[in-house]
Parts: structure tokens; sequence; C-alpha cells
């Protein structure tokens, strides 16, 4: 709350100065420091031309800090930078700013919610000496098909997140969203219900890199299904290995009780959606969360898909309930 009364002070001694017509001045000190009375300023101001580009750049973080501070999560300066590449101009000016915000409010950035962090690096180290680098391609990397000739993997990520579908994994690629969640992550798609391959990936992110798993589907039978077969396995195979499940996976959305409230495009369940939906709570292995999401689907016979929230999935939907643990 501190900082966002900070932030607002300093906004009101602008429009103060404007309304005044004096000059539209920031002061930033040249060091953090403990006790305010030993700060030397310089000033950033908007009536010299040298000085009115970074002046915007520092009001542009305000902005963006005082919308966080407001409603959490976070983001990534390289992810501000990419929002308006033309008001910016260079990500090293807007690193400067993030300086000059930083000694403005006497704090460090990552309790301003400004991160600097990046995809997840991943190299595969195949049995046979070769090396997978997925960090070498600026799109997608296929995995191998036979994964258990992969030896070990080796990552930097601090988190996997699965989406049921190829056109949201490229729509979230299109979109920088490794930019904006703060974290490092891995982008997975198994393009709908996934196969051997991609479950047993999943199943070895979780376990011997340690990393918790998040996934995205459908509002609906068929993408909560999706779901549970990454958690639990295929009701059709089970008699396959634990090695193909990640119990400890994190269902992040789309939640059948948020339909109402982030998708206005929802539409009604089909007799086959109903069937499915028969068929998932006769199971035995569902949490009592999940049932829950279930019944809430049968009640309102609404279905919704990502496609519905794309346009605020990166920036806001995913680090949201990323940052405040928001998952079943």
């Amino acid at each position: 709350m501190t900082l966002l009364l900070n932030v607002e002070q300093i906004v009101i001694e602008l429009i103060t100065s404007m309304v005044n017509d004096e000059g539209v001045t920031l002061k930033v000190p040249h060091y953090l420091v403990k006790d305010p009375k030993l700060m030397n300023f310089r000033k950033i101001t908007y009536n010299k031309r040298q000085s009115r580009h970074r002046f915007c750049l520092v009001v542009y973080l305000l902005a963006e800090i005082h919308r966080l501070q407001l409603f959490g999560g976070s983001c990534t300066v390289r992810g501000l930078y990419y929002r308006d590449t033309e008001m910016i101009r260079s990500q090293s000016y807007i690193e400067s700013a993030k300086l000059d915000v930083c000694r403005m409010l006497n704090t460090a950035p990552v309790l301003l919610g400004l991160l600097s962090a990046s995809k997840g690096d991943v190299k595969l180290l195949m049995n046979n000496g070769d090396v997978i680098d997925c960090n070498i391609y600026s799109r997608a990397t296929t995995l191998p098909t036979d994964f258990e000739n992969v030896e070990r993997i080796v990552t930097n990520a601090q988190m996997v997140l699965i989406v049921e579908k190829e056109s949201v994994f490229e729509s979230l690629l299109s979109q920088n969203s490794f930019s904006t969640f703060g974290l490092r992550f891995i982008l997975m798609t198994g393009k709908g219900y996934p196969d051997c391959t991609t479950r047993r990936i999943v199943h070895r992110l979780s376990v011997e890199c340690n990393l918790p798993v998040y996934i995205l589907v459908d509002a609906d039978p068929f993408g909560i299904e999706i779901m549970l077969v990454y958690r639990h396995g295929s009701q059709a195979m089970n008699f396959t290995s634990n090695t193909l499940i990640t119990p400890t996976l994190r269902w992040i959305g789309l939640h059948p009780s948020e339909i109402d409230k982030v998708s206005s495009t929802a539409v009604a369940l089909t007799k086959y959606d109903n069937k499915k939906l028969d068929d998932l709570l006769s199971r035995k292995d569902l949490s009592f969360s999940i049932r829950q999401e279930l019944c809430t689907l049968q009640q309102s016979q609404l279905k919704a898909e990502i496609e519905s929230v794309i346009d605020f999935l990166s920036p806001y939907y995913l680090p949201t309930k990323i940052n405040r643990n928001l998952f079943l």
C-alpha cells in the first residue's frame, strides 16, 4: 500500500506543477539510501528536449507499477518494451528508466513487480552424445519420437506451461508471452490429447527437474479430460506406467466457474459434450474441486474456449493466476 501511495503522490505533484504552470519535473535520487535526508537529486524535466523522452518513460513505468500494485501480478522490462517499441525505442532506455523509478520509490525492482526473465533454456542430452538445444530455434522444437533416448534434460526454467491447442501455443509465441510472466518457463502443447512422448517429458520435467507444471485447456468436458490425461493417464491405457503421469499437475484454467467473468463468447454444450461430462463424473479419481467444476459445467450448460480470452491471456490472465496460485 505504501508503494501505491508513493506512486500516487508523485503523480499528484506532477499534476499540481502543471496546473500552476510550473516546470514539469521529476526528482530522482542518485542512490538508494535508508535516510531520505541524505539523498542528492537530479532532475528529469519534460520541458527540456534532451530529457523529455526519459521523463515519458518514467511516467510510463509509474503507470504500470500503479496497475500492478492495484491488481497484482508482475511483468518484465522486455515485455514492457514490446508493448510499445516505437515510443520506448530501445530496451536499454526502459532499463535505465526502471532504475530511476526504483530510486524515486526507494525500493528494488522485484518489489515493484518489474522482473528480468525470459523463456527457459532447454537442452536435451541424448544417449548417443547428441545435444538438442532448443534455445537455438526461433520457433517451436519438435520432441524426439522416442524420449527414452534422452539421457538428461538441462534447463534453467522455473516452470512448465502446457496449452491444449497448437493455435493457442502459436498465439502465445506471437504475443511474446515469455516476457510477461516474470518467470522463465517452458511452453508446450500436445496438440489436443497428448501422446506418450509428450506425457513422458512432462513427467520428467516435473520429477527430474523439479519444475511446477501448469496446464491451460478449454472450459469444456473434452478440455478437462485432456488435463486429466496428463495428471492421471488415459482411461483406455490405465495399465501404463506411472512415468507417463504427472499427479502434481496444476490446472490453471479455463475453469467453468469463471466463464461468466472472463468469456463473452460462451456457447451451449452439445449432446456429445454432455455424454463426455457424464463419463467424467462417473470417474473415481476426481478431486473435490475438479468434480465441483464439472458440476458447474453441467448446471450452466455453457462452455468456453481458450481463444475467448486470448487478448488478455498473456499480459493479465496467466500471470495473475500463477502469482496468486489460482489453480486446481
